[in-house]
């Protein structure tokens, strides 16, 4: 009679690391359990039955054999008993055995059991942890992220805001300009229509004077020429002192 004894060793469940890795090792290690208890479950109740099956023929045949001789010997002398007419205690005894051992087997199956299903609750566990980590660094990431691109546009904001009044002053600054030069053309403009002016009136003047040639117009001439020297003269000098400016 052979005894068949399982025995399936278990990694210890230790502190899971966060990744992606560990997800798929424990899972395949899960799956792998799994299979390997099947197959020694399925292959035990093959042993058991054809066990059972090959005892139960091998007795019931000794049964007839011994019952048989039994039989032989009460017919030839009924005093004389051979002692194996009590070999039915044997089988008995032999079959006790072999439901001890049919229930050792179950108690292995299910020790086989509760292995897997510890096995299987820690994976899930583990899985759990890994799966939490994981949304938990996803959500930090993604509020870094997001503070980041708030900073961001507040900073675009502000040097826009910046850029935008430093804009304005300058144009401001440059119609301040525009207005300062406008109005020193016209001041230039006006001065050069009252030089041309004054130059006119010398010029009338003084056709005038070559027509009337007496003394006292003389004088005259000599007088309105020199007071046209120096309203002519006036001018000229405020207009060369307003472009130097």
């Amino acid at each position: 009679m052979a005894t068949v004894t399982v025995t399936t060793e278990f990694p210890p469940m230790g502190k899971t690391e966060d990744n992606s890795a560990l997800y798929e090792s424990t899972s395949a290690h899960i799956i792998e359990e799994t299979e390997y208890v099947r197959k020694i479950r399925t292959t035990l109740e093959k042993i058991r039955k054809q066990m059972f099956k090959n005892e139960i023929g091998h007795n019931s045949r000794n049964h007839k054999l011994e019952a048989k001789h039994c039989g032989n010997i009460q017919n030839g002398s009924d005093s004389e008993m051979d002692p194996s007419c009590c070999s039915l205690e044997v089988l008995m005894e032999k079959m006790r055995g072999k439901d001890l051992q049919l229930l050792q087997m179950n108690k292995e199956n299910e020790v086989l059991k509760i292995k897997l299903e510890a096995s299987r609750e820690a994976g899930a566990a583990a899985l759990r942890n890994v799966a939490q980590k994981l949304f938990e660094n996803y959500q930090m990431q993604s509020e870094d992220v997001r503070k980041k691109h708030e900073d961001s546009k507040l900073l675009l904001q502000v040097n826009k805001l910046d850029k935008e009044e430093k804009l304005k002053q300058h144009v401001e600054n440059l119609n301040q300009v525009a207005e300062k030069l406008e109005e020193k053309h016209r001041q230039i403009t006006e001065l050069e229509n009252f030089v041309q002016r004054m130059e006119k009136n010398k010029e009338l003047k003084t056709k005038v004077a070559l027509w009337s040639e007496t003394p006292r117009t003389k004088v005259s001439k000599a007088v309105s020429t020199s007071e046209l020297k120096a309203e002519a003269t006036s001018p000229y000098l405020m207009l060369i002192q307003l472009r130097k400016r």
